[in-house]
């Protein structure tokens, strides 16, 4: 093994390592009782009110543990610098598909183009070590192959958060727009009632309502809350439900009456989508029949043959 082969191993454990031990520091480190005991008597504000001292600045800046205000800021600044090179014409498209996956990590579309670009080099150091080990083809394929993964991790990481938050509101809606009906028939408001959904459910619609009373509360007129609501979860039966809201609200209807029967809607909407996947199981069950049950069933009742048919051929 050459030496450049080995020092490009080596780096990579190195920053394997890293992570794994920051990951460890940031699970753990945390909620010991040394941290504990520094937020006590350095973090903590004080209690008598007067005005913002020198001893309360350094505090705010000595918040959090130590391998969080290391190796997290010094993640930071390589995100930030790698995301200098994000396309400007993506980054709008991005930060709408991000809010859509319900900003995990709070990344935003600069941090996550410079997560692809570090993965990207982190898979060409990977390749360029695996064909080091042995200059062939096969390696060669394989380098390619890591190298393609690596860059299309987070772009598959992407799709799957926003599916699955996507897929949790799905579930969620038409018990929020049950419960939104009852408590507007008690005679409580539309906000009142959403505030309410937000308060008792700790789910993604329960999130998001409790997002569109925050922002009605700042200002914003109730029909430009929902529409944002729309924007950011991007599903058919919540875009149906905000038009039919504003739509209410324009005519005078009873909101009670259509969130009763949005409620009946959605649900036979979710009803019909389990039919549909229901449907289409047999076609995708062919595969794994055809890779792994039918062989065996085969060599099961084709194999006391296989002698006979030996025995006559000779």
């Amino acid at each position: 093994m050459s030496i450049t082969t080995l020092g490009v191993l080596l780096a990579f454990a190195a920053v394997l390592l890293g992570l794994i031990v920051a990951a460890m520091g940031a699970k753990f480190l945390d909620n010991g009782p040394e941290q504990r005991r520094i937020e006590a008597f350095v973090v903590q504000r004080p209690e008598r009110p007067g005005p913002r001292n020198l001893a309360e600045l350094q505090g705010r800046d000595l918040s959090g543990a130590l391998i969080q205000r290391t190796l997290g800021a010094w993640l930071n600044a390589i995100l930030a610098f790698l995301s200098r090179f994000t396309p400007p014409k993506t980054i709008a498209e991005t930060n709408r598909r991000l809010t859509i996956a319900g900003n995990p990590f709070n990344l935003r579309a600069g941090g996550y183009y410079g997560a692809r670009v570090l993965m990207l080099m982190v898979g060409v150091l990977v390749g360029l070590g695996f064909y080091r080990l042995h200059p062939s083809t096969n390696y060669l394929l394989l380098a390619l192959l890591l190298i393609v993964v690596f860059l299309a991790a987070p772009e598959l990481w992407l799709r799957a958060m926003m599916r699955r938050r996507q897929q949790l509101i799905r579930r969620g809606l038409p018990d929020a727009l049950d419960m939104l009906s009852v408590i507007t028939t008690a005679g409580l408001g539309f906000d009142q009632a959403m505030m309410r959904i937000g308060q008792s459910f700790k789910t993604p619609i329960g999130k998001e309502f409790a997002r569109v009373v925050s922002e009605i509360d700042v200002g914003v007129s109730r029909r430009q809350a929902l529409r944002h609501m729309q924007e950011r979860v991007d599903i058919t039966e919540l875009s149906s439900f905000v038009a039919v809201i504003v739509q209410s609200e324009q005519l005078g209807m009873s909101i009670s009456s259509v969130l009763h029967s949005q409620a009946d809607q959605v649900r036979m909407i979710r009803h019909l989508r389990a039919k549909e996947i229901a449907q289409r199981l047999p076609a995708r069950m062919v595969i794994p029949l055809a890779l792994f049950i039918f062989p065996a069933l085969f060599a099961v009742i084709l194999g006391p043959f296989f002698p006979i048919l030996l025995n006559i051929l000779q």
